[in-house]
């Protein structure tokens, strides 16, 4: 076999292996998009925002009362862009900060119907949303703030999104 059949094999393999390397990408979003850390309609929007209403416990000993407040952080992307596929892979490691502070993380469809996006503070297409007590707190708005958040070594995800 001379040198440039063997190469021409080499391409041949390489583009194949490209084909199935963005294959594999798309079936991995398509799925992780339909997994439960998406939400796609209004209403699964208003019961996990839900999840950031105060909560209150009664000491049995003492009969004091104590609050516990909540807080959930929506990352409103669109569901077809090229910043949600690769929001997707990092959707773990967001979700890992967020969890050891108790604190609830999913993305959400901009385009989803019937959404009030004064309501939710969307200005643009990315928005990272922080709610406490059924109410928008903070939002980082674009793709650099949201990576920023991502990037950032610390654990303390309250502490990150404070200091973008």
């Amino acid at each position: 076999m001379d040198f440039k059949k063997l190469k021409d094999e080499a391409l041949k393999l390489k583009n194949k292996a490209v084909e199935v390397w963005k294959d594999a990408v798309e079936f991995s979003a398509g799925k992780l998009a339909d997994s439960s850390l998406t939400l796609k309609t209004t209403q699964d929007l208003e019961k996990f925002i839900e999840k950031s209403s105060t909560t209150t416990w009664k000491d049995s000993s003492t009969w004091k009362e104590k609050k516990f407040k909540h807080q959930v952080i929506i990352i409103f992307v669109d569901l077809k862009s090229d910043f949600f596929k690769e929001l997707l892979y990092k959707l773990p490691v967001l979700s890992t900060k967020a969890f050891s502070q108790n604190i609830a993380l999913k993305a959400a469809d901009i385009n989803m119907k019937d959404i009030d996006s004064k309501k939710y503070k969307i200005w643009k297409q990315e928005t990272l949303a922080v709610f406490q007590d059924k109410e928008v707190i903070k939002t980082l708005e674009g793709e650099e703030m949201i990576q920023k958040v991502v990037k950032s070594l610390s654990l303390d995800i309250n502490k990150s999104i404070e200091e973008l």
